[in-house]
């Protein structure tokens, strides 16, 4: 049940959309840690050092997000195959 529960938010975290603020106050949209709904012409348009920004953001939040979805994932495999076990005893 932990597994299930690393896994998935994980996934809700790398699928959580970023933004970061301009001087001015307004919001750029950096996508997600993927990289889904990142534009970068038009972040180019507002300021051409916000895509280096964004892309920073995403590797960060992958950098520490996937490790969460892959120790959510072995320990929901190594739960399951212990269960198996047992039942089998």
């Amino acid at each position: 049940m932990i597994g299930l529960a690393f896994l998935l938010s994980g996934l809700l975290i790398l699928f959580l959309p970023m933004s970061s603020d301009t001087p001015s106050g307004s919001a750029v949209s950096c996508g997600n840690s993927i990289g889904m709904g990142f534009d970068p012409a038009e972040v180019e348009k507002i300021d051409p050092a916000f895509v280096g920004i964004c892309g920073r953001l995403r590797s960060e939040r992958l950098g520490w997000a996937l490790p969460v979805v892959v120790g959510g994932a072995v320990l929901l495999v190594a739960g399951g195959l212990a269960g198996r076990r047992r039942s089998d005893a």
